[in-house]
């Protein structure tokens, strides 16, 4: 069998900041960019296109924290998407893309008359080396639900991938979730 790589090639880790922003901040290119996404945060709707946002953002009174997003784009519908990646251990994590998609959503709300039913989707996408979360799965997708997990609201994402917990082999991998991981 031929080996797939040889001793002269370099790689460099998706998990590193530099590896991450190469790969998915590509505005030259954003193919891998929109598949990786689609796949993300579940659409069975392609990505077409997206725009790539300000990736840092002001506090909106002095006392208040400013905050940089790893990546932050829009889609041909306008919605917003944040990913963050986060190689080693983040024990607020969960409030820390909270405060993120919170801040997207007050961005889009304007002053006086304002229709709420006007607003896009805001998904914020945590890509975790760590295992971070109480749960088996690699995958996580979280919305606003009520205590029996009925969906209240969609409107707000958090989709949560924890690397160590993927534990699947290449030739395994069906989804392309799956072989994006």
């Amino acid at each position: 069998m031929e080996a797939l790589y040889t001793d002269d090639q370099i790689f460099i880790p998706i998990i590193s900041d530099y590896g991450f922003k190469a790969t998915f901040g590509n505005e030259a290119n954003t193919l891998f960019l929109r598949k990786a996404l689609q796949a993300l945060i579940n659409s069975e709707v392609p990505i077409k296109e997206v725009k790539f946002d300000k990736n840092t953002f002001e506090g909106i009174t002095q006392d208040s924290r400013s905050g940089i997003f790893d990546l932050a784009c829009t889609d041909e519908n306008d919605n917003h998407i944040t990913v963050e990646m986060q190689y080693g251990d983040a024990p607020y994590f969960v409030q820390r893309i909270k405060f993120y998609a919170l801040h997207k959503f007050n961005a889009m709300v304007k002053r006086g008359k304002f229709d709420y039913g006007t607003l896009t989707k805001i998904y914020c996408v945590a890509i975790l080396a760590n295992d971070f979360l109480p749960y088996p799965q690699f995958h996580s997708v979280a919305n606003l639900r009520n205590e029996q997990g009925e969906l209240i609201d969609n409107q707000m994402t958090f989709v949560t991938v924890e690397l160590d917990k993927f534990t699947l082999q290449e030739v395994d991998c069906q989804t392309d979730l799956q072989k994006l991981i």
